[in-house]
C-alpha cells in the first residue's frame, strides 16, 4: 500500500516539491512587495468657468480647483488614483479622459462620455478611480463637446515604482503642456463647426505653453 502512489503514476518528486514551494514563495513576495509600495492617491476637484488672460486678453476659461491648466497628478507605477470630481457648471455635463491609461479592469473610469460612462451632470459627483502601471507622462482632458478646448486639461506624471530603478539617466525634468487657443468663446466655435455651411472658426490667435502665452502680462498691464 505505501507504493501505491508510485504505482499509479502519483509519486512526487521532492526536488520538484521543493522547487513549486520555492516558486510559490517568489511570488508572494513580489505580491507583498508591490502592495505594500504602492499607494492610494486621492484627489478633490471642483470643475467651473472662470475669468482668466492666458495671452493678457481675458477671456472664460473652464478650469479646476480655480487653476488653469488643471493640478498636475503624480504618483508611482502601481498606484491608485482617485479623482472626486464635481461638476459646478451651470448648463452642462462633463467627463475626464485620462489619456494614455490603460484602465485594466476599471474600463468605466476611462471618461468616454455616452461609452463607458454618462456625462457628469451639474451639481453631481463622480469618483475616478484607477491604477497606473507604467511610468511615464500623460495628460487629461475634457472629452464633451469642446472642454479640452475651453482649457479643461493637465498633467499626470507616472514615476517607476517606489524602490525601484530609473531606465534611463537624465539632466532634470520639465513638463510642457501645448495647446492651442481662440478669442471666440467655445459655445461660439462650436456653433460655427457644427452650422451649415459650415464656418471655419479660423487659425489659433495664441499657442500656449502651460497655460500662458508668450507674453508677460503683469508687465504689459504697466505699459
Amino acid at each position: 500500500m505505501e507504493n501505491m502512489g508510485s504505482f499509479y503514476g502519483m509519486f512526487v518528486d521532492p526536488c520538484s516539491r521543493a522547487c513549486r514551494v520555492i516558486l510559490i514563495w517568489c511570488c508572494l513576495s513580489i505580491l507583498v512587495h508591490s502592495s505594500l509600495g504602492s499607494k492610494t492617491r486621492h484627489f478633490k476637484w471642483e470643475v467651473e468657468y472662470m475669468y482668466w488672460s492666458p495671452d493678457c486678453i481675458e477671456g472664460v476659461v473652464m478650469g479646476i480647483n480655480g487653476q488653469f491648466p488643471g493640478p498636475t497628478i503624480r504618483g508611482h507605477a502601481g498606484d491608485t488614483i482617485v479623482v472626486e470630481l464635481t461638476n459646478k457648471l451651470h448648463t452642462e455635463g462633463v467627463v475626464i479622459h485620462w489619456h494614455g491609461i490603460r484602465q485594466l479592469g476599471t474600463p468605466w473610469a476611462d471618461g468616454t462620455a455616452s461609452i463607458s460612462q454618462c456625462a457628469i451632470n451639474p451639481g453631481e459627483t463622480f469618483v475616478y478611480r484607477f491604477k497606473v502601471d507604467k511610468a511615464g507622462t500623460y495628460f487629461y482632458h475634457g472629452h464633451f463637446g469642446m472642454q479640452r478646448s475651453a482649457g479643461l486639461y493637465g498633467s499626470v506624471i507616472v514615476e517607476v515604482g517606489e524602490g525601484e530603478r530609473e531606465g534611463f539617466h537624465y539632466d532634470g525634468e520639465f513638463n510642457l503642456l501645448l495647446s492651442d487657443w481662440w478669442h471666440k468663446s467655445v459655445h461660439e466655435q462650436e456653433v460655427s463647426l457644427s452650422s451649415k455651411p459650415f464656418r471655419w472658426i479660423g487659425e489659433p490667435q495664441t499657442l500656449l505653453i502651460n497655460g500662458r502665452g508668450q507674453y508677460n502680462c503683469s508687465l504689459a498691464a504697466q505699459c
